[in-house]
């Protein structure tokens, strides 16, 4: 029996060019699955029918309804013909044959676009644009690679073998300087598309067998009390300088992360009934809720900037700028440590489990979907106060001596 199948088009309002005209899609249908994909067709948004064309009669929608009418009849054409060859239509198959990737398909730039559309289409949905940008810029490194490597455009997946891999690695770390654990990023995201060309059967063997791709511990840098005093007592002559003092601040005695201290509005600031001022949001990274009881230095922080005319709460400069200027502050107040914004919210968990609070609590305040995350903080304090006894040890030889002649 032959398919079924359904096409409609979609306007992407989120997704206005310069020219202000909006991206059209197209999802298909069948047998209850669907795939969504661009047609690489711009409209204005303001003449978009939800049917699935253009209103009006001017030269422009004509244009548009005459492509879209052409897509939809190009689709049927690939559908029959594709049912005639494999006796079934897939919304996958269809969409390739569509897009032409039927001829381009078994090469390594192809299937990391297709990838990489997928993840366009799921953006919003169930994946943030920091997912899809990660993905955008592990292909520009492969891209990079195979030109430098072999003055191509692209290559056949089939030549992706074990040299290749170790190759792309050794270029991941020395032309483009990355870190351990930046060059396993990469390689894991090459993996993905690998995975996905032996599932297809465009290869037989993997060329990661036998190849490790394990992340090195990070050592997470924290402010212990004596260094977060010297920021809170410094002096700074730069407003820059002072809000981005103040905002790590803020994320030392919250816990907050970047993207959520930003985001902070008065709806993210509640009172209990006892009179306790508290946060309570979703964290952007994990939709985790979180509730973080203010501490009187926060408070005093929402209080020196309130009536932000942006309606935040906070004086916030870009992630880039906060790193930027935290680095100065670091050496303008004597401190050897690489300062970042996730530095202060490290610095909230260190501080609270030396506190006495409970890893639970830590947890909890944080927004961690597990508390073994939470863990590594304990480890860490655990492996600081071995380190700090180790250097003491000498001096306590003389305990050691008298206790063994008691003995």
């Amino acid at each position: 029996m032959k398919s079924t199948y359904r096409i409609l088009f979609l306007l992407r309002k989120n997704r206005v060019n310069k020219e202000g005209l909006s991206n059209v899609a197209i999802r298909i249908t069948i047998g209850g699955e669907a795939v969504e994909f661009n047609t690489h067709l711009s409209v204005p948004p303001n003449l978009w029918n939800p049917i699935g064309r253009l209103n009006g009669r001017t030269k422009e929608a004509q244009k548009a309804n005459d492509a879209l009418h052409k897509i939809r009849a190009d689709i049927g054409k690939h559908h029959d013909t594709i049912y005639e060859k494999y006796g079934y239509v897939t919304p996958e198959k269809l969409r390739d044959a569509y897009l032409g990737v039927e001829i381009q398909r078994n090469t390594l730039l192809s299937l990391y676009n297709i990838k990489v559309e997928q993840k366009e289409n799921l953006v919003g949905k169930t994946i943030r644009s920091t997912t899809l940008s990660k993905y955008l810029a592990t292909r520009k490194r492969v891209a990079d690679f195979i030109q430098y490597q072999y003055k191509k455009e692209d290559l056949p997946v089939k030549e992706v073998d074990f040299q290749f891999v170790t190759d792309y690695e050794v270029y991941l770390r020395t032309v483009c300087n990355c870190g351990h654990n930046s060059c396993v990023k990469h390689l894991r995201y090459l993996k993905q598309i690998i995975s996905i060309a032996l599932k297809n059967r465009y290869i037989t063997n993997d060329p990661f067998d036998d190849y490790k791709l394990g992340y090195k511990p990070v050592n997470k840098e924290f402010l212990i009390e004596p260094e977060i005093k010297k920021l809170m007592n410094k002096k700074f002559g730069v407003k820059r300088l002072e809000e981005v003092r103040d905002v790590f601040l803020f994320q030392i005695f919250t816990g907050l992360a970047y993207i959520d201290a930003a985001n902070l509005t008065k709806e993210n600031i509640f009172e209990d009934g006892l009179g306790q001022k508290w946060i309570r949001l979703t964290r952007q990274k994990s939709s985790v809720q979180a509730n973080i009881p203010l501490l009187d230095v926060p408070l005093s922080i929402l209080k020196k900037y309130k009536g932000l005319e942006n309606g935040k709460l906070l004086p916030i400069h870009t992630n880039q700028k906060m790193n930027e200027y935290l680095k100065e502050i670091a050496a303008l107040c004597g401190i050897n440590k690489r300062l970042t914004t996730h530095c202060g919210r490290h610095s909230f968990s260190t501080l609270m489990l030396t506190k006495g609070i409970s890893i639970e609590s830590v947890s909890k305040m944080l927004g961690h979907t597990n508390i073994t995350t939470t863990q590594i903080y304990a480890k860490v304090l655990n492996q600081k106060i071995f380190a700090e006894v180790n250097k003491v040890r000498g001096e306590l030889d003389d305990f050691e001596k008298y206790y063994k002649q008691r003995k």
